[in-house]
């Protein structure tokens, strides 16, 4: 593969990361609403069995379970200081 076709993969990498932050921040989103609710119903923001469910998920839909398991760990703990 010839080094020209390297500026085309970044572009397709840059696209990429743009819908991996859309798609962060649209869970964000959601994170802030079940801690509203987990708030109004004094519920903790820590859930662990969900939490092991969302890893279990995400490590079925990957190759690589071991570096999205590792990436959802510090997804999850961003979402428990949101809903906290």
């Amino acid at each position: 593969m010839p080094m020209k076709d390297i500026e085309a993969l970044r572009k397709k990498i840059d696209q990429i990361d743009r819908s991996v932050a859309r798609l962060l921040m649209l869970r964000i989103e959601t994170v802030r609403k079940i801690g509203k609710i987990k708030k109004t119903n004094n519920a903790p923001a820590l859930d662990r069995k969900r939490e092991a469910q969302v890893i279990n998920n995400v490590k079925k839909s990957s190759q690589n379970n071991k570096f999205i398991a590792d990436i959802y760990r510090r997804i999850i703990e961003y979402s428990r200081k949101i809903q906290k």
